[in-house]
């Protein structure tokens, strides 16, 4: 009993010197990003649920989804907490700081990480035809546009009734579809 109660107060002291502890709980075979000091450099393998080896990716790299190694460039280094886009895995990821430690994270299906709002929001296609008003295809109806900035909606609105569609051939809100050559919605060259 007391070795085992020895290996208990090992075990625990290393997982808080360590902060948290990497786990194969839940997770299928394969290879994942040790995330308790940040994704750069180590990744685990699991098999059957448990942690058979540990593995190192080299210098000026890191572990990326699945244990591929690439080059580090997220960081959290004198960061303070908080969100930031990822370098190394661009939109929908991005990462969070927090007290100097890495943990990457994933938008929703059809979101994206926003730089400037830091916040996942809803993708808007047409932001990619670049920078000015757009049609908006987050949201319901064919009344709502944004505003594109480096391939981002940075302002979201809706045309205030009599004129309640948008229409994309002119950046304008209109009264009518019939006052934007065919349709303000869906006709836009998605």
């Amino acid at each position: 009993m007391s070795k085992m109660f020895v290996a208990l107060v090992v075990l625990a002291i290393a997982v808080a010197v360590q902060g948290c502890a990497d786990s194969c709980d839940g997770r299928p075979d394969g290879q994942y990003p040790c995330i308790c000091k940040g994704p750069c450099h180590r990744y685990y393998e699991c098999r059957k649920h448990v942690i058979v080896k540990h593995h190192y990716c080299g210098d000026n790299t890191q572990c990326l989804i699945r244990g591929v190694c690439g080059s580090c460039r997220d960081s959290c280094h004198g960061k303070p907490n908080g969100d930031y886009p990822s370098l190394d895995n661009p939109r929908p990821f991005y990462y969070h700081c927090e007290n100097g430690f890495l943990s990457f994270r994933t938008c929703h299906p059809n979101e994206v990480f926003n730089a400037w709002t830091r916040k996942c929001e809803c993708y808007e296609v047409f932001c990619e035809k670049g920078d000015g008003y757009q049609p908006s295809m987050c949201g319901n109806g064919c009344g709502g546009y944004v505003k594109c900035e480096g391939g981002f909606a940075v302002l979201r609105r809706r045309c205030p009734r009599p004129r309640p569609y948008f229409c994309c051939h002119t950046s304008h809100c209109v009264s009518s579809s019939h006052h934007c050559g065919g349709g303000p919605c869906g006709h836009c060259g998605h």
